[in-house]
């Protein structure tokens, strides 16, 4: 019965360590999507190449936004309002390399906190 106990605990912890069910925090790609849940970003780190493509998408009941935290772009820039709803696409294209923190300014603020991440662009 130990041993049966003590092998159970290794494949758990074999599973736990190797992120077993876990969904990844990063994102990459040439156009990605990026939903923006109800208080968090599906993805908090967010690659993309010079020219490619975010769609932030709302998600859930509350409304949400993208906006740097530099202040070079903003999902209320092509969508029209700070205000996305499930359902709301604003795409952006990122034609200047770098690394941009980003935030919701609804759940999160500028210094890391609530709903956060960070865009690289071309390798940043």
């Amino acid at each position: 019965m130990r041993r049966s106990a003590i092998g159970a605990l290794a494949v758990i912890t074999l599973i736990v360590s190797c992120g077993g069910g876990e969904r990844p925090n990063e994102i990459q790609g040439q156009d990605v999507v990026v939903r923006l849940f109800d208080n968090r970003f599906e993805y908090t780190e967010v690659r993309i190449p010079t020219g490619g493509t975010v769609t932030w998408l709302g998600a859930g009941r509350n409304p949400h936004n993208a906006v740097s935290v530099d202040g070079s772009w903003s999902t209320e820039t092509v969508f029209g309002s700070l205000e996305q709803m499930d359902g709301d696409a604003a795409v952006l294209t990122y034609d200047r390399p770098g690394t941009f923190p980003f935030f919701c300014t609804l759940h999160g603020n500028s210094k890391g906190a609530g709903m956060y991440g960070t865009l690289i662009v071309g390798g940043g």
